[in-house]
């Protein structure tokens, strides 16, 4: 039996149902273990709340409201470029924004949401974007990174556990950037042809900006609660 069971009425809309389908799907991948998700009749879904009515000593119910809408994305940061020409990936990215995942914008907006190019798009004429994104992953986490035969249009990088792999990813999610894991290995878009001012730059701000709360702020928590 899982720890969490989330129960939506049967009578929300499909695009809804969907939506907490992968609202469960997104606790069971941070929490390492399974969701309950079940469907229930209104009168059930009453019955089932006024038996989780708290007692005068425990805790109350808490009402979550929405948050509030997002007005804009994460604004861009200047390039900043080093001497031999190359982007200096760690001088732009020392400080972070919020995470999505904490109420900050995402980096991108849904309409431009970054996933698996076609593994057919052209290459980037005079540029090589999937050792560009390695590079700027290195300098600005030192997470190595590797392109998988197997797993075509993703970049594999190797994190210190199976679980960093999975908070990283659900939270790379959120900034709108398609990613999954599998064990310790977090795998984010990658192609060719990608550019380096749009994708390039997306892939590289979302890892930073993950592995920077996760050691500054997942990790610490952590070992303070211990």
């Amino acid at each position: 039996m899982s720890r969490m069971l989330i129960v939506v009425e049967n009578t929300v809309p499909f695009e809804r149902i969907q939506d907490c389908r992968e609202l469960a799907t997104s606790f069971a991948t941070f929490l390492e273990e399974p969701v309950e998700f079940v469907f229930a009749r209104p009168e059930s879904l009453m019955a089932a709340r006024m038996g989780a009515e708290p007692s005068p000593s425990d805790p109350p119910i808490e009402v979550l409201a929405p948050a509030p809408p997002q007005a804009a994305t994460m604004s861009s940061a200047d390039f900043v470029y080093q001497p031999d020409g190359r982007p200096d990936w760690r001088a732009m990215w020392e400080g972070f924004c919020e995470l999505a995942l904490y109420g900050g914008p995402p980096h991108r907006g849904i309409d431009s949401a970054l996933g698996v190019a076609p593994l057919d798009a052209p290459a980037t004429e005079g540029f090589d974007a999937i050792d560009e994104i390695r590079r700027g992953i290195w300098m600005t986490t030192g997470l190595y990174s590797e392109v998988d035969e197997d797993e075509p249009g993703w970049l594999t990088i190797t994190c210190h556990s199976r679980a960093m792999a999975a908070w990283m990813c659900a939270t790379i999610i959120l900034e709108n950037v398609e990613a999954k894991f599998e064990d310790e290995r977090l795998m984010v878009p990658a192609s060719p042809s990608f550019t380096l001012k749009n994708e390039v730059k997306s892939v590289i701000t979302v890892v930073a900006k993950t592995n920077h709360y996760w050691r500054a702020h997942v990790i610490t928590t952590a070992s303070m609660a211990r």
